[in-house]
């Protein structure tokens, strides 16, 4: 049984769940604007915080909160990209209205990351609602410049025959 604290009780930190709208997704420490995971759960990019009482972190992993590009009411994650290996550190999160569509044969969305100044920063990438990401090295994509394959998900860019860490420039979303 998992002991409670109420927030009162520790003025340096703030004990948080975090939730995306729907469910809850992780619960942690909020320490400025840094988070302590638990251990063996993974924490959503881009979701709201909840403050509220919740179990003590057994770990004290830190992930910084993440930027976040056309999140408005009524819209959903498309994907995140991380600038470090394993879904960690720094990271922004593209969101969209209503999922992608099922085909890759569409473009849902096309993003040239220099005007995020994320631009040769990913190392590891994650997407949502149905999307996958094919990533480019070059700021005029589809157009040129070399890309990936079409991809749900990935710990590491730099696995799968070609490295693509800290390589991307421009992302196309289907």
């Amino acid at each position: 049984m998992q002991k409670r604290r109420k927030l009162s009780a520790m003025p340096a930190a703030q004990y948080v769940q975090v939730t995306d709208g729907h469910r809850t997704r992780g619960v942690g420490t909020l320490i400025g604007n840094r988070m302590a995971k638990l251990a063996g759960v993974a924490l959503v990019a881009g979701a709201g915080l909840v403050v509220g009482p919740v179990g003590l972190p057994a770990a004290s992993a830190q992930v910084l909160a993440c930027q976040t590009v056309g999140h408005v009411a009524g819209t959903v994650p498309e994907f995140t990209l991380y600038d470090n290996t394993i879904y960690s550190g720094a990271c922004i999160t593209f969101y969209r209205h209503g999922n992608c569509s099922a085909s890759t044969g569409d473009i849902d969305g096309l993003y040239n990351l220099a005007g995020w100044n994320w631009d040769n920063k990913a190392s590891s990438v994650h997407t949502a609602s149905q999307c996958d990401v094919s990533l480019y090295d070059a700021r005029d994509c589809p157009h040129t410049g070399a890309h990936t394959t079409w991809i749900d998900q990935s710990a590491d860019l730099r696995l799968g025959g070609v490295n693509w860490q800290d390589r991307a420039t421009c992302v196309i979303v289907s």
